[in-house]
């Protein structure tokens, strides 16, 4: 091995190194992002079957409800992913998902994420 090629492999294996260690953070980035979002979606889903829960709010509408706060979070749920049972004091809401976590630059799901909540309505007090 020659004196100059010595230093431009050093740089390769940098470099190499470099792009290695950016990957996993747009990686780890992303899912810790998602995660949160989820875990605000969850509180978010406590609060609104109590709320819904004290006033008999339609099922419909808080089907609605949920799906505005998953659009405002960026998470993929849709209509079919909830569901709604009982009504008032009886109700009883799971929402359950996956997120693709993606690939930098590609923008191509590496892994995918199932996440799941249930809320039940429970009177103030208990």
């Amino acid at each position: 091995m020659s004196q100059d090629s010595k230093p431009q492999r050093v740089r390769l294996v940098l470099l190499l190194w470099s792009l290695v260690a950016v990957f996993y953070f747009y990686l780890t980035y992303d899912y810790v992002r998602v995660s949160r979002n989820d875990d605000k979606l969850g509180e978010y889903l406590q609060y609104i079957v109590q709320v819904a829960g004290e006033e008999q709010r339609p099922p419909k509408e808080i089907r609605q409800l949920i799906l505005v706060k998953a659009d405002d979070l960026d998470l993929p749920v849709r209509g079919d992913h909830i569901t709604v049972q009982g009504e008032g004091q009886t109700l009883n809401v799971s929402v359950a998902y996956d997120v693709d976590i993606k690939l930098p630059i590609v923008a191509r799901g590496l892994y995918q994420k199932a996440f799941q909540h249930q809320a039940a309505y429970h009177r103030p007090g208990y």
